[in-house]
C-alpha cells in the first residue's frame, strides 16, 4: 500500500498495535450544507477584500482548507502563527507524510486586495516580498538548524506557499506568468491565489456526503505556536522518532527530486489547471 494513502491509525497499528483516536467533534458536524456555508462565508471574506488578519483567522478556524497541503488522515497537526526566533511569524505549518518522510510545508497568508501582478503584467511588490520572504525564512532556518529542529523535526528543505490576491484578477498573460513563477521556484515555494483554498475546500463535499460527515483525524481548528513549542503529538512525535537522521538525509534529496518532478508537470498543464 502506498503510504501516501495510508492512514495515521493504518501506520500505527502495524507498528504499535490497535489504538482508538478520537475525531474531533466539529469534524463530526461538518455537513455537506456547512461544508457550502463555509465556503461561501470564505469567498464573501475575499469578496470583500477582507484583512489579512480576518481571512487567517477564518482558515485557522477551518482546517480542511489546506486539504491539499495536508493530508486529513495523516499525522500531521495544523500549526498556526509559528515563530522562528525573535525574526519570522509564519502563518501556518505542518508537513506532509509521505512516502519519503515527513515534509514541512511553511504558509504565508497575504489580503485578498493585494493583487499579485501590476496592471502592467509585472509581479507586484508584496509578492516579490513574500517570495523574498520565504527565501529568508530557507536561510534562517539553514543558519539556526539545530535550533528549529527541536521546534520542527526533521526539517531541511521546507516548502513554502504564499497565497495572495484573486484568481478573477489574473489575465491570460499574468496566468502564464504565474505559472512560469512556479516553475522556475519549484525546489522551494508555490504562488497561488486565496480562492485556491476555495476550490480545495470543494474537493472535500464528496467525502462528507458520502460519510454523512466528516470522519478524518486532523482536528477542525489549528494549533499554536505555544502548543508546537511543548512538543508534538505523542503519536506524532513516534511517527517522527521512526525516521534517523541519515535516513532522512536520503529522504531530503528524494523529496527535491519530487518537486522537480512535479515542476516539469506543471509546465505541461493548461493555465486553468494552475490554480
Amino acid at each position: 500500500m502506498d503510504l501516501k494513502k495510508r492512514t495515521l491509525g493504518e501506520l500505527w497499528e502495524e507498528k504499535y498495535g490497535p489504538i482508538e483516536i478520537e475525531i474531533d467533534l466539529l469534524v463530526k458536524a461538518l455537513t455537506p450544507k456547512q461544508l457550502q456555508k463555509d465556503i461561501a462565508e470564505f469567498e464573501s471574506l475575499l469578496d470583500d477584500g477582507a484583512d489579512e488578519r480576518v481571512v487567517h483567522d477564518f482558515l485557522a478556524n477551518h482546517s480542511y482548507f489546506f486539504n491539499r497541503i495536508i493530508c486529513l488522515n495523516g499525522w500531521s497537526p495544523l500549526y498556526s502563527k509559528i515563530r522562528l526566533g525573535s525574526q519570522f511569524e509564519i502563518d501556518f505549518a505542518c508537513f506532509e507524510s509521505g512516502s519519503h518522510g515527513p515534509e514541512w510545508c511553511l504558509i504565508e497568508i497575504e489580503r485578498p486586495g493585494q493583487p499579485l501582478f501590476t496592471k502592467s503584467g509585472n509581479p507586484s511588490a508584496k509578492l516579490t516580498h513574500a517570495i523574498q520572504q520565504v527565501r529568508d525564512w530557507h536561510q534562517w532556518i539553514h543558519e539556526n538548524l539545530d535550533y528549529v529542529r527541536k521546534l520542527l523535526p526533521h526539517i531541511e528543505y521546507p516548502l513554502g506557499f504564499v497565497f495572495m490576491g484573486r484568481r478573477s484578477d489574473l489575465t491570460p498573460t499574468t496566468q502564464k506568468k504565474l505559472k512560469r513563477i512556479n516553475y522556475e521556484h519549484r525546489l522551494s515555494l508555490e504562488v497561488h491565489s486565496l480562492d485556491w483554498f476555495a476550490s480545495t475546500a470543494r474537493g472535500v463535499a464528496n467525502l462528507v456526503k458520502r460519510k454523512g460527515g466528516g470522519d478524518w483525524l486532523l482536528p477542525m481548528k489549528a494549533l499554536t505556536h505555544k502548543d508546537l513549542s511543548k512538543g508534538l503529538p505523542p503519536l506524532v512525535q513516534k511517527y517522527m522518532d521512526s525516521y534517523s537522521v541519515d535516513l532522512m538525509d536520503h529522504y531530503h534529496n528524494k523529496q527535491l527530486e519530487e518537486r522537480e518532478m512535479k515542476g516539469r508537470d506543471v509546465r505541461e498543464l493548461d493555465d486553468e489547471e494552475i490554480e
